[in-house]
């Protein structure tokens, strides 16, 4: 059997492979591979749901300190302003 690895980037490669080459590749394993980011899938693609995810870890739900979220807003819009 023959298995195509591959995480972010390399996890579409490894999906488009085994894809592609159906005949040859026997599985794929894309781990961290952005395979719902594309428009016009079914269904619809969340823009917003990996800074969602992200932001989750930050709050005190996500087992962070309660100001950790704010904290980070304010940075970044700090760094926005350089």
């Amino acid at each position: 059997p023959v298995f195509a690895f591959g995480g972010s980037y390399g996890g579409m490669l490894a999906t488009w492979m085994r894809l592609k080459y159906a005949n040859v590749v026997d599985g794929a394993v894309a781990g961290s591979a952005p395979i719902w980011s594309f428009v016009g899938e079914d269904p619809p693609v969340d823009p917003g749901a990996f800074a969602d995810g992200v932001t989750m870890d930050a709050t005190a739900a996500g087992g962070s300190a309660p100001a950790c979220a704010p904290n980070v807003r304010a940075a970044a819009r700090m760094g926005l302003q350089w």
